[in-house]
């Protein structure tokens, strides 16, 4: 999120709200709303209270890159005529066939983000799993 920052000053989770409002440049209170409203991807360690938050930046970063639309994407969107089934222009969308399609496309690019995450999080459980079989085979030596 810090543009001058790298993504090495950074520790590899958040394991606050505040830390969690200070790498997305906002308040804690601005922070909460977004994982109510918009889900902004924080998670709750189990059978801890909800208070206790973690969250990686990798996966803060990607929220944002899916959630916000710049201005001049808006109006890309909204100079676009629709094609029609035949190949002729139907005429700009309405802001509702808008606000659909870029609802579409946010969820589309959720569901790729959160394979590639899917697959790494598989990527390391694996290599935890090998560590343990090797921890388990010195033990059982």
């Amino acid at each position: 999120m810090n543009a001058g920052t790298s993504a090495n000053s950074h520790p590899a989770v958040l394991t606050s709200w505040k830390e969690i409002a200070r790498y997305m440049g906002k308040g804690v209170r601005t922070v909460q709303r977004w994982e109510q409203d918009f889900g902004l991807p924080v998670r709750r360690p189990q059978g801890s209270n909800k208070k206790a938050v973690l969250a990686r930046p990798r996966d803060l970063d990607a929220w944002v890159a899916l959630r916000c639309t710049s201005r001049g994407q808006l109006a890309v969107l909204e100079s676009a005529e629709l094609p029609a089934a035949n190949g002729s222009a139907v005429g700009k969308p309405s802001f509702d066939s808008l606000r659909t399609i870029t609802a579409i496309h946010c969820g589309m690019e959720t569901h790729r983000q959160l394979q590639a995450d899917n697959r790494a999080l598989i990527v390391e459980v694996q290599i935890a799993l090998d560590a343990l079989r090797l921890q388990l085979q010195s033990i059982r030596r």
